[in-house]
């Protein structure tokens, strides 16, 4: 992780947000800093495409309010700045810590959570998030030339099953786009989710790719979670994790093509590895 140059501690300063500042967390969009009045600082660290702070900050005014959980309210975003070539976003910390247990409560109440937001109908526009097969050529391009002889035929299968379900056009909803609990916040026992963070990737997508991330708490978690996402609606919860296998394997490739991109992040060993752990629980 970067850390900050005297100019952008300059700029961060005149702006009310006083340092020192210490380092959170990375990633692939951002680096996470907090700083000693309270404020968590985002900075970006690579080109933003459509992924900028601004959108970002659009989708979190959206679902402020109609969740049972805290979303931060920005108080700086700026998507190109000298000081900050790839954006800044500041916030106030929320209270409260990523949840480590799986606990069968937690998964209830981050059930719940998602069932409120794949349920919003949005007034304005928001990101497009839905894969397309252009997509998927591309990240087969990009991301071939890392996978094993048997992960080209477990990924060949993978992409022919992800675009039949694709051209049976599922329906679309209001997504996080990269809930794992690193992204949660609880407070007290960690059975219950209080605050949610890093709207990077939120938009219109569909919900299989917010069920994806809930393995990083162990496939027993998951499967409580969508069992709890389902109940007393029409969703068979055994079909709709077959669904979400495929987002599985998504996510991590998507993580692949970044970091063959961003090489100087170091973190495509990880990305490989993540890959081949994802095609073996497809194949």
């Amino acid at each position: 992780m970067a850390a900050l140059t005297a100019n952008q501690a300059a700029w961060l300063e005149s702006r009310g947000v006083a340092g020192p500042f210490r380092a959170l967390a990375s990633g692939f969009r951002s680096d996470v800093l907090e700083s000693a009045s309270g404020f968590v600082v985002r900075l970006g660290r690579t080109p933003a495409d459509c992924n900028t702070f601004s959108a970002e900050q659009r989708v979190m005014d959206a679902v402020r309010g109609r969740l049972d959980v805290a979303v931060p309210r920005p108080t700086l975003v700026e998507d190109c700045l000298p000081e900050f070539p790839h954006g800044v976003m500041v916030y106030p910390k929320l209270p409260g810590a990523s949840p480590t247990s799986p606990a069968r409560a937690l998964a209830g109440s981050v059930a719940s959570v998602l069932r409120q937001l794949h349920a919003m109908e949005m007034d304005g526009p928001l990101p497009d998030r839905v894969v397309h097969g252009d997509g998927l050529a591309a990240l087969d391009r990009t991301t071939g030339p890392r996978l094993t002889g048997r992960q080209h035929s477990t990924a060949a299968r993978w992409q022919t099953d992800l675009g039949a379900f694709l051209a049976r056009n599922p329906a679309r909803c209001v997504v996080h786009g990269d809930f794992w609990h690193a992204n949660w916040l609880t407070i007290g026992d960690g059975r219950t989710l209080t605050g949610l963070v890093d709207f990077e990737r939120a938009g219109i997508g569909l919900l299989q790719e917010d069920l994806a991330p809930l393995r990083y708490l162990g496939e027993p978690f998951r499967a409580a979670a969508i069992d709890a996402y389902c109940d007393g609606t029409a969703r068979d919860p055994a079909l709709l994790l077959e669904q979400t296998r495929m987002f599985d394997v998504l996510r991590e490739l998507r993580g692949l093509d970044w970091a063959l991109r961003n090489p100087d992040a170091g973190e495509l060993d990880d990305a490989v590895g993540k890959v081949a752990a994802a095609l073996a629980g497809y194949a």
